[in-house]
């Protein structure tokens, strides 16, 4: 099978097109053909060797967190899944295993989950990594509950928009902060106000929205990008920071928020991730949710694909082409 190979953590020369044995399904695992791969910054990073901590890489090693496909095969005592099913999930590649960047991909079955209906390849690929780190930051770690009211630092970026379409399905009042050029959009998205945050104060106007601070932040941006979050919570309230894994980032300051009453967590999609991944389908095929707007590049373009994220001159979310027609 076509495949995008690394041999060695670096930089975006280390992506080689290459050939590999088509893999196997082993007991629990279904065999999924690529159709799309989304491109997320944990690609990147995982290239680059930001995510040993997390995992061991063996050489030749495929990277890629999202795929959308069918199912080529199922492996023993798995239940549920017909070749041929249209199917999308969050890969393996965070335990060390082959990720989405190939023709085959070999996935826990408890991560895979159909397709929405009405979506593509593309749509779908674009999908798993952005928004079950927005749905583990808003539910899972976040514990947002209807009525409340909520911050998203990062509003136009993938996580940042599901994490506003995910709160406005469940009942709370949303702000979010933006680009200029993205203004519109996040208030089509569902905010009740979007920030620029290169000419707005990001604190008065959260402040003259809601005088006694908000329920939630959700910070998809990091790196110190939000210094007075602490300042924007409400009593009690709790700031919850997308993981980035950037050298630098040292995420929330817990210390400082204990001590006057306020929550901090860092959150990250958990495996396997087919449960929340299932409620997030039924929200897509409602047309409660919409996917991110995509920009797909042929497989062997994935270099290119990996700098224009990298850096940050990506408009839309990228995926990658695989094999076959959306």
């Amino acid at each position: 099978m076509r495949a995008v190979v690394i041999d060695r953590v670096g930089g975006s020369e280390v992506l080689q097109l290459s050939t590999l044995e088509k893999p196997l399904p082993g007991p629990g695992e279904v065999l999924v053909k690529v159709h799309s791969a989304g491109v997320n910054p944990a690609d990147w990073k995982c290239r680059q060797g930001n995510l040993a901590q997390f995992l061991s890489y063996r050489f030749p090693f495929v990277l890629g967190f999202d795929l959308a496909g069918v199912v080529e095969a199922v492996g023993e005592g798995v239940e549920g899944f017909a070749v041929g099913m249209k199917v999308f999930a969050q890969s393996d590649v965070g335990a060390g295993k082959w990720g989405s960047y190939a023709e085959y991909a070999c996935v826990r079955h408890d991560s895979v989950v159909p397709m929405p209906a009405g979506l593509g390849f593309t749509e779908a690929a674009a999908v798993p990594t952005p928004a079950l780190a927005a749905w583990a930051g808003l539910f899972d770690d976040g514990a947002l509950k209807k009525g409340q009211k909520v911050l998203v630092h990062g509003g136009a970026g993938a996580v940042g928009m599901f994490a506003i379409q995910f709160a406005k399905a469940a009942g709370a009042e949303v702000i979010a902060t933006c680009g200029a050029d993205n203004l519109d959009y996040l208030k089509l998205l569902g905010c009740a106000q979007a920030i620029d945050y290169r000419a707005q104060d990001i604190g008065q106007a959260v402040q003259a929205w809601s005088p006694g601070g908000v329920d939630l932040v959700l910070d998809c941006v990091g790196s110190s990008s939000l210094p007075g979050a602490l300042d924007l919570l409400s009593p009690g309230g709790m700031l919850v920071a997308i993981l980035t894994l950037v050298e630098g980032d040292a995420g929330p300051d817990h210390a400082a928020a204990a001590s006057r009453g306020l929550r901090t967590a860092v959150t990250y999609s958990k495996m396997p991730s087919g449960g929340n991944l299932g409620k997030i389908a039924a929200l897509l095929a409602d047309g409660k949710v919409r996917p991110p707007r995509t920009e797909t590049m042929p497989l062997a373009q994935v270099a290119a694909a990996h700098d224009l994220l990298q850096s940050g001159r990506a408009k839309r979310k990228l995926v990658l082409q695989v094999a076959g027609d959306d």
